[in-house]
């Protein structure tokens, strides 16, 4: 096993003590993505900062936006609704306990990322967007612009090989202009 897939392991055990709550007995936690681990390890590491708390806040904050926008799709008022409320809440208050740890420039860098990464997900989801252009860049920033975030606090680049090809990987999803144009601005970025 070679270092990077030592950190890996290491992390994802770290990762999963946190989904053994209470909560796991009901609700479905997102299964943490081996690749999406290697990729946030690869843009966090940097000497003069904590990046394994970078790693798991930012793993966190994912978490719980993803449990969050599954609460749409309950039925109001529902048991199962007020679970996934809490269970997003509870990883939110992990992200904070891992930003406790942090300076405070990263802790503000991150907050301004999560707010960005919200914004575009509303506007997302108000298909509040005059073209497939902005369209693309606003999607990109829904799903990656924590890694993006955390590439700032880091100085390291965003765009690393598992980076690209996660994100083609979920590209797949979009329409076919959509992903055309993503994969064209994917490799302008990636030459830049």
């Amino acid at each position: 096993m070679n270092h990077q897939e030592l950190l890996v392991e290491e992390m994802i055990t770290a990762l999963t003590t946190k989904q053994t709550t209470q909560l796991a007995q009901h609700v479905d936690f997102p299964s943490i993505d081996r690749e999406q681990i290697s990729w946030l390890i690869d843009v966090a590491q940097n000497e003069t900062l904590a990046w394994q708390a970078l790693v798991k806040g930012v793993h966190h904050a994912q978490v719980a936006l993803l449990l969050h926008e599954r609460v749409g799709e309950t039925k109001r008022g529902s048991k199962e609704r007020q679970l996934l409320v809490l269970a997003g809440d509870l990883f939110s208050s992990y992200f904070f306990e891992e930003l406790a740890s942090l300076p405070q420039t990263a802790l503000v860098s991150l907050g301004r990322t999560v707010q960005r990464v919200n914004e575009a997900k509303c506007a997302l989801h108000e298909e509040n967007y005059a073209s497939t252009e902005e369209y693309v860049l606003l999607w990109l920033t829904a799903e990656f612009g924590l890694v993006q975030g955390l590439a700032t606090i880091s100085g390291r680049d965003w765009l690393t090989e598992h980076g690209q090809r996660l994100i083609r990987q979920r590209a797949l999803a979009l329409k076919p202009r959509a992903q055309q144009l993503l994969l064209s601005h994917l490799e302008q970025m990636a030459v830049a």
